[in-house]
């Protein structure tokens, strides 16, 4: 699968998840905008980048990026997404998951590692996708059907 494919599934659940919480989002025109979606919530229209991740790393993490690259120009270079978005979404793709992360939360970091339990050295600072669910960060419930009598 590349690269395009993969954005184009990871954008397809973001956009699905936002739907299902039924936050209203809109799709930015051609492929040149630094955002992926328009989500409306908290009161503003939120940019939103997204990311497929399928990279785990041996401490059982998946590593992230937060940054564009342009390794097809002669000099190649990582642009973060620190004062374009406002928000960061990724894909897990081997856990099928998917979490929204403030960018005030990443800064500009290139790449963010997420693991899904707390490592047993008790190393702090650690980013759990637990921690930054949807519903978590957007603090609404998952939308469901009204029971049938």
């Amino acid at each position: 699968m590349n690269s395009k494919d993969k954005g184009n599934i990871g954008e397809a659940i973001a956009l699905a998840k936002f739907v299902e919480l039924g936050i209203q989002v809109s799709v930015p025109f051609g492929d040149n905008a630094r955002y992926d979606l328009i989500a409306e919530f908290n009161g503003k229209l939120n940019k939103i980048q997204i990311k497929y991740c399928s990279q785990i790393t041996e401490n059982n993490s998946i590593s992230c990026p937060c940054s564009s690259s342009t390794y097809h120009t002669k000099y190649g270079i990582h642009h973060t997404y620190e004062s374009e978005v406002d928000y960061m979404c990724f894909y897990l793709a081997p856990w099928n998951e998917i979490v929204l992360i403030p960018i005030e939360v990443i800064g500009n970091r290139k790449v963010i590692q997420i693991r899904k339990d707390l490592p047993k050295n008790k190393q702090s600072n650690i980013t759990l996708a637990s921690d930054y669910s949807f519903e978590k960060t957007l603090c609404v419930e998952t939308l469901h059907d009204e029971p049938t009598e």
